[in-house]
């Protein structure tokens, strides 16, 4: 029997778009005008006259559901690869492109009970974001590491394992305007949740990608100018 339905999953949506306010700059000059009401999804402070967003006290395995202010168990917890064969994943913001992400596959967990209508990728704080269109294939192998730190991933983690994976594509505009990620510094690497609905329950996974401007890369020679080459010092 299902412990989360498709409502509580849209409720928890609802809930991510009903706080991305704390997502954009909100000025500030007490913690009370920061607070958006909620304990599960943190204490919102006032730091530096900017509201910053609070941690969720709930655990991995849980999400916070907005509307009764609880956190509630996820049925299924998933692997999921952002540009399989790839470490780390880089996603340059500006791009026109997709993003191609994989859930995959298991001896346990088979992909095709999932409903790829019910699949959304999201950012806490962000609007979530649907896929343009899925597909079947072996892409990849679950990984044992932390998924943001390739130095933890044996060559095996980006190999493929024989067990059918559902690929999704996500157009990079509308996770950049959708996520926030045109305002996230350069070279910084955050982690992406997907979740949707299987024939088992709600599940959700994680992936990390390294955010890369291509508008700013300026700025960087400008605060790092490289040092003119002094002939006599030769």
């Amino acid at each position: 029997m299902k412990k989360l339905s498709i409502l509580c999953t849209f409720m928890f949506v609802i809930g991510m778009v009903a706080s991305s306010a704390f997502a954009q700059i909100i000025e500030c000059t007490s913690n009370d005008e920061c607070d958006d009401g909620i304990s599960c999804n943190g204490e919102e402070t006032c730091v530096a006259a900017i509201c910053v967003e609070g941690v969720s006290p709930c655990a991995e395995n849980e999400i916070c559901d907005t509307e009764n202010d609880i956190c509630v168990p996820v049925d299924l917890t998933v692997s999921v690869d952002i540009k399989p064969g790839s470490c780390p994943n880089p996603l340059n913001v500006r791009s026109r492109g997709v993003l191609p992400v994989a859930i995959l596959g298991t001896a346990d967990f088979d992909v095709e009970t999932i409903n790829p209508e019910t699949i959304l990728i999201t950012r806490e704080g962000f609007d979530p974001v649907s896929p343009i269109r899925y597909s079947y294939d072996d892409v990849g192998a679950p990984s044992e590491g932390d998924l943001c730190d390739c130095d933890d991933l044996d060559e095996d983690d980006l190999d493929v394992d024989d067990i059918m994976d559902l690929t999704l594509k996500f157009r990079v505009p509308e996770l950049a305007d959708g996520l926030g990620l045109k305002e996230v510094e350069s070279k910084e690497i955050i982690p992406l949740i997907i979740m949707g609905e299987a024939e088992d329950g709600t599940f959700m996974g994680e992936d990390c990608i390294r955010v890369i401007n291509r508008l700013k890369w300026w700025q960087d020679k400008l605060k790092n100018p490289k040092k003119p080459r002094n002939r006599d010092e030769e």
